[in-house]
C-alpha cells in the first residue's frame, strides 16, 4: 500500500498550525523585548529625574530612545512616578505596554509600580 498521499495530507493540514504557533512565539518574544526596553529606559529616566528634576528633558530623553510613546510624570513631595505607555502592534495582535516606576526622592531608590 502507498502512504505518500496520506503523509502529504497530514503535512498540508499541520503546516498552517505550525506556522501560526511559530508566529505567536515570535510575537511574544518581540513584545517581551519591547517591554524590557521600555522598562530599562523608564528606570534610567527616573534616575535622571531624581538628579536633575527636569520634567521636559526627561520626557525628551525617553522619546529619543523609544518611538511612539506617551509619558506621564507625577511629581509629589516625597517621590516621582513615571509611567510610559506604548501601543505595541505585533504580528498577530495589538496590546498596550504600560510600565510604571517610582523614585523616592529622600534616598533616591527606585521601585516598580
Amino acid at each position: 500500500m502507498n502512504n505518500k498521499g496520506q503523509v502529504l495530507v497530514i503535512f498540508v493540514v499541520m503546516l498552517p498550525i505550525f506556522l501560526i504557533i511559530l508566529a505567536l512565539v515570535v510575537d511574544l518574544g518581540l513584545m517581551s523585548l519591547e517591554k524590557r526596553n521600555i522598562s530599562n529606559n523608564t528606570i534610567y529616566a527616573v534616575e535622571y529625574y531624581l538628579e536633575s528634576n527636569d520634567e521636559e528633558k526627561t520626557k525628551e530623553l525617553l522619546k529619543e530612545n523609544i518611538d511612539n510613546i506617551e509619558v506621564i510624570i507625577v511629581d509629589n513631595n516625597s517621590y516621582v512616578e513615571i509611567t510610559v505607555r506604548k501601543d505595541y502592534k505585533g504580528l498577530l495582535r495589538k496590546e498596550d505596554v504600560i510600565v510604571t516606576y517610582k523614585g523616592i526622592k529622600e534616598d533616591k531608590s527606585i521601585i516598580k509600580g
